[in-house]
């Protein structure tokens, strides 16, 4: 009998708990169209060019936003404020509820390109894949941004920092 083992690169333990250590903004990464509604809790996004505004996405390969995103191709980026650390876990599993209840906790109001966009959140930003690649464990997504909302506040971002929420002093 044959076994079958995964293969963890040997760093992958040591990489993520250094990452640990690098605050991040957290995000709500919405999609509605064809193939539903679904969002997920994101920490890994990141400007790449403002010229034409692009943003890359990374999200685990086995994550259920994967085939709704890829069949939407459309999706907006709520940047969350400090006091919505809720909608956070609530979109990152935590509370275990189903996709339909994680909207219904929050007020959501469509975007300019009907992308759920939740209210209170510090900016939205709207787009569509462009491109995307599989790399390791992940899937990186190229969205093009076509719709910006920036909430005129001087409210602190929330940040994930050592596994936990917290959010900047400022």
């Amino acid at each position: 009998m044959l076994k079958t083992t995964t293969h963890t690169h040997p760093l992958s333990h040591l990489y993520r708990n250094a990452m640990s250590n690098v605050a991040a903004s957290v995000h709500v990464v919405t999609t509605d169209g064809p193939a539903g509604s679904y969002g997920i809790t994101m920490t890994a996004v990141t400007s790449v060019t403002d010229d034409p505004p692009t943003l890359i996405l990374c999200i685990n390969r086995h994550a259920a936003i994967q085939p709704i995103l890829r069949a939407n191709a459309h999706l907006c980026v709520n940047v969350l404020a400090a006091h919505q650390r809720d909608v956070a876990e609530h979109f990152a599993g935590i509370t275990h509820l189903d996709s339909a209840t994680r909207f219904r906790q929050h007020n959501w109001q469509p975007g300019p390109s009907g992308q759920p966009q939740v209210t209170g959140a510090l900016a939205h930003l709207s787009g569509h894949i462009v491109e995307h690649k599989d790399l390791g464990s992940h899937t990186v997504f190229y969205v093009l941004i076509e719709h910006i909302q920036v909430t005129d506040t001087t409210e602190p971002a929330l940040l994930y920092y050592r596994r936990h929420f917290t959010h900047s002093a400022i």
